[in-house]
């Protein structure tokens, strides 16, 4: 039985007939059909001997299988990413004038969001990656958005540090972010009593004040928006126009800079 590649799966014969039917409500074969015809015609009643000829001439054409999946992949694209794209400027408020910390310069005409949690590999990854990228700019806004979904460490983490940003401020929470992100062993409470004591603050006090309802308040909100964004990974980015899910490369990253208020690095 013949088969096709498609979103990295293999579809057989009976697979393809099956994704015709549930996607777009007629036989794949009509369907085809249809979109290989120069002139576009209502498409012809199912019978078993359409289907033979169908079959027939799908044998004599197979190349046309591929092409007009490819079609049906790209309009799919398309609506995925229009659907995207809603979705970003029905949230633009929370994400994009959001009150949480952000890096580079916070009046930078050109914001992007960063959904993290400090307990991951590639959040840790990206934190070279984002400073490179950053490094000389005075046009980029960098939103940090609390996400920790990976256990009660990352929430911790999350938690201490949003406490150190609500009693020392936004330089001493990023210097602290930073510190958080650049260590490679496990993210545990021996590891965060450390970092606290050698940036010179009170572990215990920071740990109540992490417990406050404020702050549960915003890695609750943060979760919601990112649910609502289908966001369900880190890291993730978010532009005005685009969601990046999965770590950003620095030359990815100063492409994906050139929006518009941007300047030239």
């Amino acid at each position: 039985m013949g088969s096709l590649w498609g979103n990295g799966r293999v579809l057989t014969g009976s697979a393809i007939r099956r994704a015709g039917r549930a996607r777009y409500g007629i036989p794949v074969a009509a369907l085809i059909l249809q979109l290989a015809s120069p002139v576009r015609a209502e498409t012809p009643a199912y019978t078993e001997d359409f289907a033979a000829s169908a079959r027939a001439w799908l044998l004599d054409n197979p190349g046309i299988v591929l092409e007009v999946f490819t079609i049906l992949e790209r309009e799919e694209t398309v609506k995925e990413s229009k659907a995207q794209l809603d979705l970003i400027e029905k949230h633009a408020p929370a994400l994009f004038d959001s009150t949480d910390a952000r890096k580079g310069n916070p009046e930078g005409p050109v914001v992007v969001v960063e959904f993290f949690d400090y307990a991951c590999g590639y959040c840790r990854a990206a934190l070279a990656e984002l400073t490179a990228a950053l490094e000389g700019r005075d046009d980029i806004a960098l939103v940090l958005k609390e996400f920790p979904i990976l256990g009660p460490a990352s929430e911790q983490a999350a938690r201490l540090a949003l406490a150190v940003r609500a009693e020392h401020g936004d330089a001493a929470y990023i210097g602290f972010h930073n510190a958080l992100l650049a260590q490679k062993g496990a993210l545990n409470d021996a590891l965060l009593r450390m970092l606290t004591g050698a940036a010179g603050y009170d572990f215990e006090a920071l740990v109540e004040r992490g417990g406050a309802a404020d702050i549960g308040g915003i890695i609750t909100a943060n979760k919601r928006l990112a649910q609502s964004l289908s966001i369900n990974g880190t890291p993730a980015f978010v532009f005005r126009d685009e969601l990046v899910p999965g770590m950003m490369a620095a030359d990815r990253l100063r492409e994906a800079f050139r929006r518009p208020g941007a300047k030239e690095p």
